[in-house]
């Protein structure tokens, strides 16, 4: 099963960027370019055992996608894991983790363990499926560092 694993230093407190993550509306804030949400259901701030449905839209892909994801794993504040339930891949476990920085900051560290499905035919197109991923969660941690450093900065000031 394919892994795929970033990390990016955020100049704010773990207890802030943690609870960012438990707001899955913040999603819409940290959004990749091609991507939209629709609607975000849930109930906020996010506990174990809860769930989640996000309704987006993919571009190029035609019309909108739901995926439904339940908290799994929720360790206040080093970590929270998403699992999908319904969506467009196979698996799809998603581990936000918390940690100390040197500078006193946080580190972010997003770990996704995943599949396509289609057996074989999915495995064919795992290649560019990596690339989006990546470049996505290129976009989406710089966008959450943006927002948490901006409000880090407006509290101290």
């Amino acid at each position: 099963m394919p892994v795929f694993e970033r990390s990016i230093e955020i100049d704010a407190p773990i207890a802030d960027v943690y609870a960012f993550h438990l707001d899955t509306r913040n999603a819409a804030r940290i959004a990749s370019k091609g991507q939209e949400f629709v609607s975000i259901i849930g109930d906020f701030p996010l506990s174990e055992g809860d769930e989640v449905e996000l309704n987006v839209k993919m571009k190029p892909l035609p019309g909108v996608q739901t995926w439904r994801v339940r908290i799994t794993e929720c360790a206040d504040p080093v970590l929270v894991v998403d699992e999908l339930l319904k969506g467009p891949f196979a698996r799809f476990r998603h581990e936000h983790r918390f940690a100390p920085s040197a500078s006193g900051g946080t580190v972010l560290t997003d770990r996704i363990e995943w599949s396509l499905p289609g057996g074989p035919a999915g495995r064919l197109v795992e290649p560019i499926a990596r690339h989006l991923m990546e470049r996505s969660f290129v976009e989406r941690q710089a966008a959450t560092k943006r927002i948490l450093e901006a409000e880090a900065a407006a509290v101290t000031v």
